[in-house]
């Protein structure tokens, strides 16, 4: 993730300028982090995160979902949404993860 990040803020802070908070935050963080740094030298562009990922639930166990980033390139804001592939194990255990969140409330009454 730290490979994502970097070449993201790298495109902003190359998009917006030496005056941009982007610019800015680039030279804290080179200042810093030891970890960025070494990531910020390889020098990456384009890099997007896996569309597979894994996840473990402490009540459901592994869980696999299908992510997909959705960018504002204007804000440079992005937002990933996870999705269970329909009829996967995955989806019946967020299934029934949600009819939990759903009826484990002090009331006991459904939200």
């Amino acid at each position: 993730m730290s490979r994502v990040f970097a070449a993201g803020l790298r495109e902003t802070a190359a998009r917006r300028g030496p005056g941009s908070w982007a610019a800015h935050l680039q030279s804290l963080l080179l200042e810093q982090s030891a970890r960025f740094r070494e990531v910020w030298e390889r020098h990456e562009v384009g890099v997007r995160f896996d569309d597979h990922k894994r996840f473990v639930n402490p009540e459901a166990g592994l869980m696999e979902l299908e992510c997909q980033s959705l960018l504002d390139p204007v804000q440079s804001h992005m937002l990933l949404v996870y999705a269970a592939v329909p009829g996967s194990e995955t989806q019946e255990k967020l299934r029934l993860l949600s009819v939990r969140c759903h009826t484990d409330r002090p009331s006991g009454r459904p939200v």
